[in-house]
């Protein structure tokens, strides 16, 4: 039995998962990594938006870019 994706609630509204549900991305990490790099206009618009630090902090795309950004050093050999 055929799933039509369209319609799966918490499935078709993550564009990462879509990513790797379309083929595009092979795992999370290359999924998320792939979804910021297509996302760079839109975090630029959202740093220059009117939102709070507060705001900025909180909203999806930011923390994503947040947690991702941390993993070079953390995985750094220095």
């Amino acid at each position: 039995m055929a799933v039509d994706l369209e319609q799966v609630p918490g499935v078709t509204d993550d564009p990462v998962l879509m990513l790797i549900l379309s083929g595009r991305a092979k795992d999370m990490d290359e999924a998320e990594e792939l979804f910021l790099d297509e996302s760079l206009n839109a975090i630029l618009d959202l740093i220059a938006s009117p939102l709070s630090n507060a705001e900025l902090e909180r909203h999806p795309l930011m923390t994503l870019l947040r947690s991702r950004g941390m993993r070079g050093r953390e995985d750094s050999l220095l």
